[in-house]
């Protein structure tokens, strides 16, 4: 049977700079961590075969700068940036940091970042509120600094990843705890102001409430939003108990735009609920490695695993109906891993419309190694594929139709939800 568990990288460790710099690690240490990491990926990472480059080759090349850095927090820049050449958005490297970030999540729409959500009572006290633009962190121009601190250290399959994620992320405040940061608000064309913050915040992103949500709309259309896949997150049972709801309806809006994933059966439950028919599945590949084959010269294989088709709840059990009203999912850059996954079975199902941006371009099972003195390195295990064969690693499932957010998404009226509902209307 296919494994079901993916995994989100919404806490990957992003750092910056550090207030005072630690030389703990040894080089031999530096240079085991990197080498551990090479082979690890040799061995098991499912897109080798396409990776234009040798990576042992990279991996020596390299090896001298990454033993002779300066610093743990130089030497932990570079390791990410080392893993991160890979191009995969489940394969990375992260360590062990006290770190923090300032109490704000953020949105980007075009190029503007709003904050969305507020964690702190002096940040309201000062005019920070939802819409509020960040314009600039530390003097820099927001967009740019991101693009120079920030994104080359989250490990990413697309640009479309690349764009959305770090900006609607906690990585983009984040940094060593006590270290200062300048972030520069505006509120619509007044006068900007700033706050220095010491990311000395102890809240967590866990306080966000990331449960199914579940309304109807206008002429008796539903909005399903399912903001994550993540154990604890998404209820399974509670899903279960709107399921009359969500069949009453005259037709349905799945909002998966901000999912970074979690458990990928999660999916599974909700479209067997809404499928009209069985769900075809493409087989999966994975590296295969044979020790007596390899000593004959010849290379790793990937080996094909057929996948078994997933049956409707109304196939199983005559008192769920079949839904067959008209469905649109809206999915962005920021759709990711499961989340993929959901949108992979929801097309394989042609159960409906795809409307938004293309998605992340990345998920499969992750393999978790230690590679000591608090480094983790995590390497991409399987490659999938639609149904009919069309890839969508390193590319991302391309939407029906393409939509881009606006800033009413911020103000006022969400324009995805709104082109959704006139197109079920029609």
């Amino acid at each position: 049977m296919k494994p079901i568990i993916t995994f989100t990288i919404a806490l990957l460790c992003v750092l910056c700079a550090s207030a005072a710099p630690t030389n703990n690690l040894t080089p031999w240490q530096k240079a085991a961590i990197a080498t551990r990491f090479a082979s690890e990926v040799k061995y098991n990472f499912a897109g080798y075969g396409k990776f234009s480059q040798n990576y042992d080759s990279i991996c020596q090349a390299e090896l001298p700068a990454l033993v002779g850095t300066a610093s743990d927090e130089e030497f932990g820049r570079m390791i990410q940036l080392f893993a991160n050449r890979l191009g995969d958005g489940h394969t990375s490297i992260s360590f062990n940091a006290d770190v923090s970030y300032a109490p704000i999540l953020q949105r980007r729409i075009g190029d503007k970042v709003f904050v969305t959500d507020i964690f702190s009572d002096e940040y309201t006290a000062k005019g920070v509120k939802r819409g509020t633009e960040i314009i600039a962190i530390n003097d820099i121009p927001v967009i740019e600094y991101a693009n120079k601190y920030v994104v080359p250290y989250i490990a990413s399959s697309t640009p479309q990843w690349s764009s959305t994620y770090p900006f609607n992320s906690i990585n983009l405040t984040k940094g060593y705890r006590g270290e200062p940061i300048k972030l520069t608000f505006r509120n619509g064309k007044s006068k900007s102001f700033d706050i220095t913050d010491n990311r000395q915040s102890s809240w967590d992103v866990a306080q966000l409430d990331m449960s199914i949500k579940f309304e109807t709309l206008s002429d008796n259309i539903g909005l399903l939003t399912i903001p994550s896949f993540q154990k604890g997150d998404f209820d399974p049972n509670f899903f279960l108990e709107l399921a009359d709801t969500i069949l009453a309806s005259d037709g349905l809006i799945i909002d998966i735009r901000n999912n970074t994933g979690g458990n990928s059966g999660y999916g599974e439950v909700v479209m067997k609920l809404l499928a009209t028919d069985t769900i075809p599945q493409a087989a999966w590949h994975t590296p295969k490695y044979e020790a007596a084959y390899a000593s004959w010269g010849k290379p790793w294989n990937s080996e094909e695993i057929a996948s078994d088709s997933i049956v409707p709840f109304h196939f199983q059990i005559p008192d769920i109906p079949k839904y067959n009203k008209p469905i649109i999912l809206l999915v962005s850059g920021n759709t990711f891993s499961a989340a993929e996954d959901f949108t992979v079975l929801f097309k394989n199902a042609k159960r409906g419309l795809v409307m938004g941006t293309p998605t992340a371009g990345s998920t499969g099972n992750p393999i978790r190694f230690d590679l000591g003195w608090g480094y983790w390195g995590r390497i991409c295990t399987r490659h999938e594929k639609l149904a009919d064969g069309t890839e969508f690693i390193s590319v991302g499932i391309q939407p029906d139709i393409i939509v881009e957010e606006t800033d009413d998404v911020i103000f006022g009226k969400d324009n995805l939800i709104e082109a959704a509902l006139q197109k079920l209307k029609k």
